[in-house]
């Protein structure tokens, strides 16, 4: 019950307020320190990116958190990974593609704002880890900064993450990996 009051707050919330950046891909540092626990190491921000039902368009809230994320990028050197998710309406076929069309719509977004490709990579889920009964909290991008390679990305999320597929550029070359099989192409 409360989960489903979460997420009816989450997309009514979504499409009628603007995006809260919180401490996550802020442009400015906070004056005061926030801490929730002891940290022993910098923390890279993550927000989620909420969409309608059957639709890769991001909402006007979503396009200012998009924002966000790329004044955050210009100013730190981390990637950014583009996690896309769909819920469990529809075939598995269909969740894996609006999930990667969710995600790649991030990925149009940010590039628009001047943040080279080379710098972000999409990993696809599709419905896998949604909840049997359909959710509108799975009908999301989550997006994380990182510092990590992406091959390294790549091993926790398609072999140990349950992820479909991975996505990503070096130097104008195209990589994508599906469950260890690499396919190497030229832009």
């Amino acid at each position: 019950m409360l989960k489903k009051l979460l997420a009816s707050l989450i997309v009514v919330g979504a499409a009628a307020a603007p995006a809260a950046a919180g401490p996550d891909f802020i442009s400015v540092t906070p004056t005061a320190k926030l801490a929730a626990s002891e940290g022993r190491r910098p923390m890279l921000p993550t927000d989620d990116v909420v969409f309608a039902h059957k639709s890769d368009a991001l909402m006007d809230s979503a396009a200012q958190q998009v924002a966000t994320v790329a004044r955050w990028m210009k100013h730190n050197p981390a990637m950014v990974v583009l996690e896309g998710h769909a819920n469990s309406l529809g075939t598995a076929a269909y969740n894996d593609d609006l999930s990667m069309r969710r995600a790649e719509a991030v990925r149009a977004h940010l590039m628009a704002y001047g943040i080279p490709s080379d710098r972000i990579m999409i990993v696809v889920y599709g419905e896998s880890g949604a909840d049997a009964k359909p959710s509108p909290t799975d009908r999301r991008v989550v997006m994380y900064a990182t510092t990590k390679a992406p091959q390294s990305i790549v091993r926790a999320r398609l072999d140990r993450g349950g992820a479909l597929s991975a996505v990503w550029t070096r130097k104008g070359v195209l990589f994508t990996e599906t469950h260890g099989t690499s396919i190497v192409a030229t832009r």
